[in-house]
């Protein structure tokens, strides 16, 4: 077992207090938007011990056998397949997707030998689905809403962009509405009246999120794209799941995220980051669908969250639990936790990580608070989860 240093990110769109809190350092009065626990090979935690300390891909790579165990390593070598973060939002997030594995590996070969070996938009050959668990209230964008329902809000803006918008969704999907929306139609007199419907709809409502995504990024058009996503409010413990090309936003709220070992986002505004429309809406799914739901097991003392991700498996540890063997992240969120295994035990103050190996075996997880275990999915788990 190693405890586990986190790698920090400063994105604008971070809050100030919540991850410094979390991790009992002073906060500074600068964003601190995402903290990593994991092996990705741009940013992997240190890992700590006795003698000191080593990145955790690298001292997963050493020994992958033991790390990672026998099946692990021969489905994705000596990679740590997940990666285990803390999110804190004080504004939106761009609107975004992320490829499939084929995509991935496509779009990073394509880049590799176009620039001389400096990734673009590609940081790695990896697909990326992730899934995210409220640790406050959080409001989500994620996948593409009824398009009746939108089709309603752009009469009521009542704007020659938005009927040239709502004319585009003829289509039956969101594909022409982006283009449209992306290239022109969310002119200055729709953005106006988006942000004018917005201050008197009802909170939370598509119209009022959208024209807070709008507020924070005056003249953005992508809040139009925000305007067509479905608004999935989360309470305290409760998940969404963000497959390949399902266009997304997180806009406020701090959240647990688990995803691939990936770093692969396709952004098409909302951001001051490089934005690519094209590859965007070539990957995105543009038809209407619910946002996804984990699947959700309660026994005494923990809850098992699982998608049809075959990397990670989130435990959720209140009381006791035993971990089955495989590589493991443990989380103390809130409270404390002590981490047992046959040959070693490890105890955790709030914030605090450790990486814990297949070879020290089933571990006993004893939480006085929310403590997260991310792991592999069981057997059991990934059968029940294809035959959902």
């Amino acid at each position: 077992m190693h405890l586990l240093t986190p790698v920090l990110r400063d994105y604008a769109w971070g809050t100030t207090r919540d991850i410094p809190e979390l991790l009992g350092m002073r906060p500074t009065g600068r964003p601190v938007a995402e903290a990593w626990w994991g092996a990705h090979d741009s940013s992997p935690s240190v890992a700590h011990a006795e003698d000191g300390g080593q990145p955790l891909d690298e001292l997963i790579a050493a020994d992958a056998q033991a790390c990672l165990g026998a099946d692990a390593v021969d489905r994705w070598g000596t990679r740590l397949p997940f990666l285990l973060k803390v999110l804190a939002i004080d504004k939106p997030l761009s609107i975004q997707v992320h490829p499939d594995l084929a995509q991935a590996r496509a779009g990073f070969a394509r880049e590799q030998r176009g620039t001389g070996g400096l990734p673009h938009t590609f940081q790695d050959p990896f697909h990326k689905p992730e899934m995210v668990v409220a640790l406050s209230p959080m409001t989500v964008l994620a996948g593409v809403r009824p398009l009746e329902h939108l089709r309603a809000d752009l009469v009521r803006l009542g704007t020659d962009g938005a009927e040239t918008l709502a004319d585009a969704l003829s289509s039956g999907d969101l594909a022409h509405y982006m283009t449209a929306a992306l290239a022109g139609a969310a002119d200055d007199r729709t953005l106006a009246a988006l942000a004018d419907a917005g201050a008197g709809a009802a909170p939370q409502s598509s119209l009022a999120v959208a024209a807070d995504a709008l507020r924070h990024f005056p003249g953005d058009p992508g809040a139009m794209v925000a305007l067509g996503l479905n608004v999935v409010q989360l309470e305290r413990g409760e998940s969404v799941y963000t497959g390949a090309g399902v266009l997304h936003s997180y806009q406020s709220g701090v959240g647990l995220e688990i995803m691939a070992n990936s770093d692969n986002v396709v952004r098409a505004g909302l951001t001051p980051k490089r934005i690519d429309v094209p590859l965007l809406l070539e990957l995105a799914d543009p038809r209407p669908a619910p946002a996804a739901r984990p699947r959700v097991t309660t026994t005494a003392g923990c809850i098992d969250i699982v998608t049809d991700a075959e990397e990670y498996a989130l435990t959720v540890v209140s009381g006791a639990a035993t971990i089955e063997p495989g590589p493991r992240i443990v989380l103390a969120v809130e409270g404390g936790a002590t981490v047992t295994g046959a040959q070693a035990s490890l105890s955790l103050g709030r914030g605090q990580a450790a990486f814990v190996r297949a070879c020290d075996g089933p571990v006993e997880v004893a939480a006085s608070g929310f403590t997260a275990v991310a792991r592999l999915p069981r057997t059991d788990e990934r059968q029940a989860m294809a035959t959902r």
